[in-house]
């Protein structure tokens, strides 16, 4: 039986990115916004369709301004507010 190579010389070099979501409910579902990246926020019906929405567009956007060269702006994430819940998702590129 041939052998896969579990390992290499080169460690693979992947970007890392933590994205932090804000998750509350309203009326209609869940809505859910990244608040360390300006500009990203969506709703849907439950907390699991919102992230499935928000990351591919945090790892759009991100790959989009590390293609680009352009300096990635993080923002510092204000307090939660009330009805909030805080999420870290590490997103590799």
């Amino acid at each position: 039986m041939p052998e896969i190579p579990i390992s290499s010389d080169q460690p693979a070099d992947v970007p890392t990115f933590r994205c932090i979501v804000y998750v509350w409910k309203t009326d209609s579902g869940t809505a859910a916004r990244v608040m360390n990246l300006d500009g990203i926020e969506c709703t849907a019906a439950s907390e699991r369709d919102a992230l499935s929405k928000i990351v591919p567009a945090f790892k759009k956007r991100l790959g989009e301004l590390v293609q680009s060269g352009e300096e990635i702006q993080w923002t510092k994430p204000p307090p939660l507010a009330d009805g909030q819940q805080k999420r870290f998702i590490p997103v590799h590129l």
